[in-house]
């Protein structure tokens, strides 16, 4: 009888842990849903405060949204050239930065050669930059990828660098030990290891890749999400302007999404 009860208690117990371990989940859930209304709420009062009494500032919310209502199609167009240029150049700032990346870590030498260069290029402003590449290249989608590929390149070859290296001493003892060579070190330990600091990198590229895209469209441009907020600016058309900006900030969080569902799939610890 003792054993029984003692059976009852323990399957008892743990019906009550598990009870509270779906009570705290489901009100975790809850409130990662909730306390972001409840901001966007406050935060659309607040705009509507300062539209109402910054009329040159900003336009009311249903301004925008009837904007956006009535021609999406544009906002739709534009937006896809420069989310086109965007990843373009995410692709080849990325790719350049891992294969730079690599090579750094592989030949510490090259270290002292690239560094200085890609510092050069991070602490230039785009804005200097896409008009000269205006006059080189004209008026087409390359000065914009070449843009949103020096802004990606950045900061994915910082955290390539820093996660080919940070890998642990006794596990590059046993590949060592196990007469590994150079390749096998690289794909088997230095790539798994670096996962979360590509990843993180990559969070900060695709970022920067469209931002440097619209900023970029800003000079010699006729089409783009950053050549309406120039053509809204310049005729003082601010539901098209906010609008526009809406979009390229919508786009890039889902850019950011997407980016950290290929980290959940690809990165199991």
């Amino acid at each position: 009888m003792g054993g029984r009860r003692m059976i009852g208690v323990d399957a008892l117990t743990t019906m009550r842990r598990g009870r509270r371990r779906m009570s705290s989940r489901t009100s975790g859930v809850v409130l990662s849903i909730v306390a972001p209304l409840v901001l966007f709420v406050l935060l659309a009062v607040l705009w509507q405060w300062a539209a109402a009494t910054f009329k040159s500032v900003l336009p009311p919310i249903q301004d925008i949204v009837m904007d956006i209502a009535d021609r999406p199609d544009f906002y739709l167009t534009n937006l896809g050239v420069t989310v086109e240029a965007a990843l373009l150049g995410f692709a080849i700032g990325v790719g350049a930065a891992l294969l730079l990346g690599a090579a750094i870590v592989h030949f510490t030498f090259l270290r002292s050669a690239i560094m200085p260069v890609a510092l050069l290029l991070n602490v230039t402003p785009i804005v200097a930059i896409a008009p000269a590449l205006v006059v080189a290249f004209g008026f087409n989608q390359i000065p914009h990828i070449i843009v949103a590929a020096l802004s990606a390149f950045f900061p994915t070859l910082i955290n390539s660098i820093t996660g080919l290296r940070a890998i642990d001493p006794q596990a590059l003892e046993v590949f060592d030990a196990m007469a590994a060579n150079r390749r096998e070190i690289f794909f088997r330990l230095r790539v798994p290891a670096s996962l979360p600091f590509l990843f993180a990198g990559a969070r900060l590229s695709v970022t920067a890749a469209m931002v440097g895209a619209v900023v970029s469209e800003f000079t010699g441009s006729s089409k783009g999400i950053g050549a309406v907020i120039v053509m809204a600016t310049t005729y003082l058309n601010l539901p098209q302007m906010w609008a526009a900006i809406f979009f390229s900030a919508i786009t890039t969080l889902i850019l950011l999404g997407l980016v950290g569902l290929a980290e959940r799939l690809i990165v199991r610890w």
